[in-house]
């Protein structure tokens, strides 16, 4: 039998390493600051304190600024900015800057009858594409190759008939030049194109139906100077 020593032994509690974090201690209702006030709440102003000032400061960033609409250059002709429309005319608009005032002025002419030409393709194309598309017709690459040779024959012939209305110069030294062609003659032009290539076009295609085609595009989406650009 042992002896009692009198000795009282020490009880250790099995969470006696764990040690109260100071986070712990901070969000504990019973930790408080001088005053009285719980800790718990001085922590939740704060947070919203700082909440309302990331947001004040987003807001007062501003929109973004207007982006910096481009100005056209002073001089312009008038033609040039807003080009002419009739029922019974194309135009197109051209601009250069040779070497030369002759070079330029030339140029200029020859680029404004690109743009004619551009408009035509456009409107030959659209016709036969929606008429090819009505007729059912499945070989697109036929349809495209047919397009390509109307375009081609139709614009060899009518930019050997367009006028030059207007030439200008600018403050720069740029020439601006406005031509035009008559509506109908593109129009006999493009009959005559049709006919000629009926037997080599597609199954489906007839020269009369897709003449009337081409007038309703004409109509309801008449060709623009400048379309090009």
């Amino acid at each position: 039998m042992i002896a009692d020593t009198g000795r009282k032994k020490k009880v250790f509690s099995r969470n006696w390493w764990k040690k109260p974090r100071l986070m712990d201690i901070l969000i504990s209702d019973e930790s408080k600051i001088p005053g009285g006030v719980p800790m718990r709440k001085t922590l939740l102003l704060v947070a919203a304190a700082v909440l309302v000032v990331l947001f004040a400061a987003a807001c007062g960033s501003g929109p973004d600024p207007t982006p910096t609409v481009q100005q056209a250059p002073p001089g312009l002709p008038s033609f040039y900015l807003n080009p002419p429309q009739a029922d019974d005319a194309i135009y197109g608009v051209g601009s250069a800057k040779m070497s030369t005032l002759d070079t330029s002025r030339r140029m200029a002419i020859s680029r404004a009858r690109e743009d004619i030409a551009f408009q035509m393709n456009a409107s030959i194309q659209a016709a036969i594409v929606d008429y090819a598309q009505e007729a059912g017709v499945d070989g697109q690459s036929q349809v495209i190759s047919f397009v390509e040779t109307i375009s081609r024959q139709v614009t060899e012939t009518t930019l050997q008939g367009t006028r030059t209305d207007q030439v200008e110069q600018g403050p720069d030294g740029t020439v601006y030049a406005l031509v035009s062609y008559p509506m109908n003659s593109f129009s006999e032009a493009a009959a005559q194109a049709f006919q000629r290539n009926e037997d080599a076009a597609f199954a489906e295609f007839k020269a009369d139906q897709a003449l009337q085609m081409l007038d309703q595009q004409l109509q309801s989406n008449p060709p623009r100077a400048g379309s090009q650009n």
